[in-house]
């Protein structure tokens, strides 16, 4: 088994739904997280203070899927980010065991 974890902007989320969707994958986590790199470094005003800050708002969807179809999964996936460039990332690890209650 594997498990896919994808970082990306949250403009993005009714595509990726719908890429799980037609690969009949309906059960994933979303959470709301932060991307924090240099590359975001903008200047914010917060009650009338100029601040610099390099977060911005980003998703994180984990998912299981079995070994044949992981691969097709993240291609779909990519394909549903093109454009997005650095600001989404696809991480695809093994996954040995998965304790249920």
């Amino acid at each position: 088994m594997k498990k896919i974890e994808v970082i990306f902007p949250p403009s993005r989320m009714y595509e990726l739904r719908e890429t799980l969707a037609e690969h009949l994958l309906f059960e994933f986590i979303v959470s709301d997280v932060k991307d924090i790199a240099p590359k975001n470094t903008r200047v914010i005003e917060y009650k009338g203070v100029h601040h610099e800050s390099d977060e911005k708002a980003a998703f994180k969807l984990e998912l299981i899927t079995n070994d044949n179809q992981a691969s097709s999964v993240t291609e779909a996936l990519a394909v549903a980010l093109v454009g997005y460039g650095s600001d989404s990332k696809i991480l695809v690890t093994s996954v040995h065991e998965v304790p249920t209650h």
